[in-house]
């Protein structure tokens, strides 16, 4: 069948329909290009209710809540220290540091105990008032990435679990190129589109408009002139953490090359996962038992604190100058 929209790699319109309906049962069709393998929401809401939907709704529909609950703290001050060890591995001292999709500030809270000169972009009003007003980030601002105009002047722009969301990677893409310095580095994750730990009607939301696979997301990012500096498949979750460069030499790479074999895979991928088979499967069972395991050790510690702010300071924040003279 045709698409509605034109594939955001490959400009193809030929695809097939993967899913007819979001994980809570409502319709959102989602269909995976025959030419790449790039999995997108089509149709696609337009502009003016996907405006709407992050100021307002994104993150209660989310996260049950217009501002983080304490449960929520913990969990995002830990992946915050995960994020400053990948950090780490790229950061110089003194680095002006993009973040595009700050939420409520905790990856700006734990950077702020280092030499990072930091700023933060979201656009939904209730978590950039958090960070603003709570934990005091004056670096954190209501907006979009497009609102962001400093041109050539960062070092490293972090976009985690945002870059699935965005109605144009293209021009995103195109327009953190030209806001980072040469040599400048993007860090991103982004959710897998062969990620199989959901129950197969449990996957697609109208937040995530795409869905990448190594191979898509290595051939957009070289297509607008990064080079992939390295790329890591995030156990258990599959998410793709990928780091590119900004370097003239990737523009003369076949990016077209890239994802060759890359749609049969991901179509056998779908072909071949079921209710009944993911059931039968380990992966529901030992993913349950992780997280129960989670959860009991969360609630012990987070039930300590009557207050958020008390809770986030509780736990000690990694620091992307550790180690260095």
């Amino acid at each position: 069948m045709k698409s509605e929209l034109p594939c955001a790699v490959c400009g193809n319109h030929e695809v097939d329909v993967v899913a007819t309906t979001d994980r809570d049962g409502r319709p959102l069709r989602n269909v995976l290009c025959h030419e790449c393998g790039l999995v997108w929401v089509d149709p696609r809401p337009s502009d003016e209710e996907l405006a709407r939907f992050y100021a307002k709704d994104y993150r209660s529909s989310y996260k049950g809540a217009a501002e983080p609950k304490k449960k929520h703290c913990y969990r995002e001050m830990l992946r915050a220290n995960q994020r400053v060890e990948r950090l780490r591995e790229f950061y110089k001292p003194g680095d002006r540091l993009l973040d595009v999709g700050a939420g409520a500030g905790f990856f700006a809270y734990v950077l702020s105990g280092s030499d990072v000169d930091y700023r933060g972009i979201e656009p939904n009003q209730g978590y950039a008032g958090f960070a603003r007003e709570r934990l005091g980030l004056g670096g954190v601002s209501v907006g979009y990435l497009q609102d962001v105009q400093d041109f050539g002047s960062f070092d490293i722009i972090t976009i985690n679990h945002v870059f699935e969301h965005l109605p144009d990677p293209n021009e995103s893409l195109a327009h953190m190129h030209r806001l980072l310095k040469d040599g400048g580095h993007l860090i991103m994750e982004v959710p897998s589109s062969e990620a199989d730990y959901h129950a197969p009607n449990k996957v697609f939301h109208v937040g995530h408009l795409y869905w990448y696979s190594p191979e898509t997301i290595s051939a957009m990012a070289v297509k607008h002139g990064f080079e992939v500096v390295d790329l890591r498949i995030v156990p258990g979750t599959r998410h793709i953490n990928i780091v590119m460069r900004k370097a003239d030499l990737a523009e003369q790479t076949d990016w077209r090359s890239l994802y060759a074999g890359s749609y049969p895979r991901i179509r056998r991928f779908f072909d071949h996962r079921s209710m009944l088979g993911h059931f039968l499967s380990a992966m529901p069972y030992t993913r349950f038992a992780r997280k129960m395991a989670g959860y009991a050790g969360e609630y012990r510690y987070v039930k300590r604190f009557d207050d958020k702010l008390e809770l986030i300071r509780s736990i000690p924040r990694a620091r992307v100058d550790a180690g260095r003279g």
